[in-house]
């Protein structure tokens, strides 16, 4: 399919792959989208702009992601930004429903949509759009018009955040498609309406569809006219809708609005401006949120939870509604505004065309009569095949071409520049929901293939490895596809999320006992550690292990919170469940919980708890994890003590062993934690006729089993549970 992008500031028409259907998506064909002049010419201009920047400036970034990232890390970033950054373009627009995902109720195969969001409502032939940022269009004939949905839904929050009321005169300052949505909805909500812009045409087409009276700042004294037309009180509310540099028009504002009146910013336009006007008339300034309340809540906007009737009136779905419930009654002129159309072949002349300063909208067409079933045929037919498919053929080759499925940011700074270095490997897809960041690492990497959807990575036979680093509750179903289709595979941890996700690997294990699988727990492949590991094996006793990780606060809006994170002890704590087992050569027998008990719900006992294993040889290993410390203290440290000796291990710099030889000690500058040593020894390994896991399908396992148990003990406050041989 076709689809616009932003390419070092240049606008490109490119072909990518359709994008994946997931469960709390819909599938939309696109008939018609709206280009904004204001929010993407901003965002052109921008990237024009950074063309230009030098590299001095951008020094200090580099310092501080040499410090995080490391040397390697920070490379890759570089590369990648040399290679171009590519943006999505488009975020209004709107067609017909072709495929809903499993968790969707408000719609179905064959609804006729308008869609929201930057992210999802691209300028593509399809589009996946979370259900809270869709509403139904029940006349087809107005699809052209509805595509400009968004656009006013956000001129709609300005004037709701105005809190209007009936026979109030409001000020619309700045009249580009914003402006005018706002006059209009303005002229509904049965006010008298005043207009300001320095463009002739757009002050005449405001009057046309409602305006009252048209001022242009360079013609005439804006504050002696507005005190002549509202007898020297001033309005009672303006509504910013231009975007500018300076803080021209904020003070402006000030100046025509009467005391206690209301500012309402909705463009773009510095926050910068003179208290006195402010103090002196005890004016409200208010910021208005794009769409309305739901925006950038990630709970509303990509989860479906909408926000009850009752209590929040008008989120910004509703708010769109309410758009299409206008352009539908004839109610809001829509077609005024539409500068022209023009087909998605022409969005590059089209977006040149927008640098006219008259000029409001552009429609991009699309094909209006589209194979939609093919889609769905597609899918079904791909169902048939994987059944029919044998359920493992193991690919081995001197020369792997690897997939990387999910390219996000620790997979960008960590995990491919390190395969990229290794001798015979090739990164030769990338897959990423983000279909421009998938473009952008694939070009980084001269990988063959970008794309968004992981089903497309088997369709032909583009890799002999899959490294799956995406968000982790799609980590089994993304591995076992990938194992299915007799790929090797590299898992990101955590392994499982859930105990029924552990049910069809142990499942699959029983099946393919010897199967290219590892996943990334590399701490024990640490040079700390596996020295470590060879001064304890001459031991008597057993051990006993102290370890603690100072992880820093995490919100609880962050994706490693919700559902698709799973929380920090499937997603973190992980690797040192696995390291007890490392060190011990053993089996935990029993666990012990304690987790925190805030008073707020701020603090997860997910992030502040202590786990003590038993283990089979009488090793007792405890990790203290916790998220209320400083960041200037080490993120981890390890004391372990065994046959009257001691060991400290402090954020893979300082190794320190008392009663051992000095020449134990170490001290580095550049931290290891063994990701180098693991992924060498899986692309060894994998070439060999015979493979030998780096990591026993038992230990992955067992390590999934106790890490289930423990965030379960966590998330009931703590206990203890015997552990199953």
């Amino acid at each position: 399919m076709r689809q616009v992008f932003l390419e070092k500031g240049i606008v490109k028409v490119k072909e990518v792959c359709e994008p994946i259907l997931s469960e709390n998506t819909v599938l939309i064909e696109v008939f018609y989208s709206c280009i904004s002049p204001g929010t993407e010419g901003s965002t052109i201009a921008n990237a024009q702009k950074s063309l230009f920047s030098t590299i001095p400036l951008k020094l200090p970034k580099v310092m501080m992601s040499i410090a995080k990232n490391g040397i390697e890390g920070t490379k890759a970033l570089i590369k990648e930004k040399l290679a171009g950054d590519l943006q999505t373009l488009g975020y209004s627009c709107s067609g017909k429903v072709i495929a809903v995902g499993k968790k969707i109720t408000k719609f179905r195969a064959g609804d006729f949509v308008a869609c929201a969001g930057a992210g999802f409502a691209h300028h593509a032939e399809m589009i996946a759009v979370p259900e809270n940022l869709v509403v139904k269009v029940t006349n087809q004939d107005y699809l052209k018009e509805a595509s400009i949905t968004t656009l006013g839904a956000i001129a709609l929050q300005g004037l709701r955040r105005a809190n209007l009321m009936l026979g109030e005169t409001v000020c619309v300052l700045g009249l580009g498609l914003l402006g005018q949505l706002t006059v209009q909805l303005a002229k509904l909500s049965g006010c008298k309406v005043i207009g300001i812009d320095l463009i002739p045409e757009r002050l005449e087409l405001a009057k046309k569809i409602g305006a009252d009276s048209v001022l242009n700042p360079r013609e005439h004294a804006l504050k002696d006219e507005i005190d002549f037309i509202t007898a020297h009180n001033g309005v009672d509310s303006t509504i910013i809708t231009a975007g500018s540099s300076n803080n021209t028009i904020i003070q402006q504002s000030m100046e025509i609005t009467r005391k206690k009146g209301r500012v309402v910013l909705v463009g773009d336009v510095p926050l910068t401006c003179d208290r006195s006007p402010f103090y002196q008339k005890e004016i409200d300034f208010l910021i208005s949120c794009s769409y309305g309340p739901g925006r950038y809540d990630g709970s509303y906007e990509q989860n479906g939870l909408d926000y009850p009737f009752a209590y929040v009136r008008w989120t910004e779905n509703r708010n769109m509604q309410s758009i299409v419930d206008f352009i539908e009654q004839k109610r809001l002129d829509v077609n005024s505004l539409i500068s022209e159309s023009a087909s998605i072949e022409q969005a590059e002349q089209a977006y040149e065309r927008l640098k006219n300063q008259s000029a409001l909208a552009v429609i991009l067409s699309y094909r209006e009569e589209k194979e939609a079933a093919s889609y769905i045929n597609k899918q079904e037919q791909k169902i048939i095949q994987q059944k029919s498919q044998p359920t493992f053929i193991p690919a081995y080759k001197d020369n792997v071409r690897v997939g990387v499925i999910g390219a996000g940011g620790f997979a960008k700074v960590k995990l491919m520049p390190i395969i990229s270095r290794i001798k015979n490997v090739k990164i030769n897809a990338i897959v990423d929901a983000n279909i421009a960041n998938s473009i952008t690492v694939s070009k980084t990497y001269g990988a063959a293939k970008a794309l968004s959807d992981d089903s497309k990575l088997f369709d032909e036979d583009l890799v002999d490895a899959v490294l799956i680093a995406s968000p982790h509750k799609y980590h089994c179903n993304q591995a076992l596809a990938a194992l299915e289709n007799g790929k090797a595979v590299f898992l990101e941890k955590p392994m499982v999320t859930d105990f029924d996700q552990l049910k069809q690997f142990q499942e699959f294990f029983q099946k393919n006992s010897n199967i290219p699988f590892c996943v990334d727990y590399n701490r024990s492949f640490a040079p700390f550690m596996q020295k470590i590991k060879k001064e304890i094996e001459k031991r008597t006793s057993p051990l006993v292990v102290q370890y603690r990780m100072n992880a820093g606060f995490i919100p609880k809006d962050h994706w490693i919170q919700t559902e698709v994170g799973a929380g920090r002890i499937i997603g973190e704590a992980c690797h040192i469940f696995d390291l007890f087992m490392f060190l011990t050569d053993s089996e935990p027998v029993a666990v012990s919980v304690e987790a925190i008990k805030p008073k707020n719900d701020d603090l997860f006992p997910t992030d502040n708890f202590s786990a003590q294993f038993s283990f089979q040889d009488g090793s007792i290993c405890t990790l203290l994890y916790t998220s209320l410390g400083h960041k200037d203290l080490s993120k981890e440290r390890m004391e372990l003590f065994y046959d009257s000796k001691a060991i400290l291990m402090d954020d893979f710099k300082i190794l320190q062993g008392f009663g051992l030889p000095s020449s134990f000690n170490e001290k580095v500058m550049v931290p290891d934690k063994g990701h180098e040593h693991l992924l060498h020894e899986f692309f060894n390994r994998i070439r060999m006729p015979d493979y030998q896991p780096a990591i026993s399908l038992r230990r992955l396992s067992k390590v999934a089993e106790i890490t289930l148990i423990i965030d379960q003990l966590a998330c009931q406050g703590g206990g203890s549970q015997e552990i199953n041989p």
